[in-house]
């Protein structure tokens, strides 16, 4: 059985006191309402697991290495997912699946419908300010291509930006 947890939380589940790198976590699972749920605490707050307690452990918070991704505006995103909508390449067509799918979330567009198109499930979108509608194809791609595209998006942000 696998079970998705979600990484430490920003503030103890007690105090309400923000974490800093370097200090030390105390996490438990406990099921609310047919959910697992994770609460972190401080050293300072940690009284021990309750006994409702599926599991818990000790962590450090993390030092953060990673700098953090530039924000992208939806309507740039949308002017680039403009620009990609007659080509032909297939990369082109990959990257500009993960843009909806970005401006789905940033709700820049919105899902009418899901359509057969050429024997593939085809999103049949519109832009929040009357665009469209536009056609995309889903296209099969893993979590690490997923990955790979939204990660060549932020750096060309990232360089337009400069």
């Amino acid at each position: 059985m696998e079970f998705n947890i979600r990484p430490a939380a920003k503030c103890c589940a007690k105090t309400g006191q923000p974490f800093r790198s370097g200090d030390v976590c105390w996490s438990i699972l406990i099921e609310k309402d047919g959910q697992m749920v994770r609460q972190d605490f401080s050293s300072e707050a940690w009284e021990g697991p309750p006994p409702e307690a599926i599991g818990h452990w000790r962590s450090l918070i993390a030092t953060s290495t990673v700098t953090s991704r530039p924000k992208l505006d939806a309507d740039s995103l949308f002017d680039y997912f403009l620009q990609l909508s007659d080509s032909p390449n297939i990369v082109q067509q990959q990257y500009r699946y993960v843009l909806a799918l970005l401006l789905l979330r940033k709700r820049r567009l919105v899902l009418e419908e899901v359509l057969e198109c050429d024997d593939r499930p085809t999103m049949r979108l519109v832009g929040s300010g009357g665009e469209g509608p536009f056609d995309v194809p889903e296209e099969e791609l893993n979590e690490e291509q997923i990955e790979r595209l939204q990660q060549q998006l932020f750096n060309s942000g990232r360089a337009h930006a400069a």
